[in-house]
């Protein structure tokens, strides 16, 4: 569709976004290729007992964020050091999860899924996965003491009713998403940056009818929904934020339609 619009002279915008998304590719060596299932991450990150963090072994975010706020907190680049902080990224949880909550395509009660690294300590779980295992110890430490006093200090999660959603529903706010990370063994999954959709596309006029770079409407040629630059920009409407949109643009497109007769 792009390529076909690009042919006629549209005019393209916010290409450089999209829904973002936290995922999993399954970190197995089998799944490395282009036919890799790609597992978005929601309530595996929002479930008491886990954090994320990055290769400094840091949280990074409020790991209960909706999943396109989180995604440009994956984005965030560092000038000084040159470089993106937060990718890759591990999420981290004990041996108290998985008996309780599934973790992608595991069940709850399943056995530890072999694509998971495992150890007795932090440090040694660092040494294994490929990030700062000391610099957990001490994330880890602060967290679970925020815990305890029922409020996350550092990013706030469990503060709204967005992040104890997505929690465990059996418990109290803040405890529906806050939960310690002490029983061993330890568990790391590496993760990647991913997308839910994409929100760039022809840009339009009031009437939906997509314009030319010189901002001149494309006679016959009119876009809606998620297939155009999103009205929103980079910004996220909430769920299912863009159907009122697509409505409305949608109306728009076949009102000027019909009066070309």
């Amino acid at each position: 569709g792009l390529l076909m619009a690009m042919e006629v002279g549209a005019s393209l915008g916010n290409m450089a976004n999209a829904w973002w998304m936290t995922s999993s590719m399954e970190s197995s060596a089998a799944h490395r290729d282009a036919r890799a299932s790609y597992l978005p991450c929601q309530s595996e990150r929002t479930r008491p007992g886990t954090i994320m963090v990055n290769k400094y072994g840091k949280r990074f975010v409020n790991e209960a964020l909706n999943y396109n706020a989180l995604g440009y907190a994956l984005h965030n680049f560092d000038a000084d050091v040159y470089e993106f902080p937060n990718l890759p990224y591990w999420l981290i949880f004990d041996a108290k999860f998985l008996p309780k909550y599934r973790m992608f395509t595991s069940m709850a009660g399943d056995p530890v899924p072999s694509w998971t690294v495992s150890a007795e300590t932090f440090e040694e779980l660092g040494e294994k996965a490929g990030f700062d295992g000391a610099g957990l110890a001490a994330t880890v430490a602060r967290f679970n003491a925020d815990v305890r006093k029922g409020h996350d200090d550092e990013f706030g999660r469990g503060d709204n009713t967005y992040d104890n959603f997505w929690g465990d529903p059996r418990l109290p706010a803040p405890y529906a998403t806050l939960g310690e990370i002490d029983t061993p063994p330890y568990h790391a999954i590496r993760m990647e940056a991913g997308v839910n959709g994409t929100c760039g596309g022809p840009r339009a006029n009031q009437d939906a009818q997509v314009i030319d770079w010189n901002g001149d409407p494309i006679p016959g040629l009119y876009v809606c929904s998620n297939a155009m630059a999103g009205v929103t920009g980079g910004g996220y409407g909430g769920a299912g934020g863009t159907i009122g949109p697509g409505m409305t643009f949608g109306f728009l497109a076949g009102r000027h339609a019909a009066k070309q007769g």
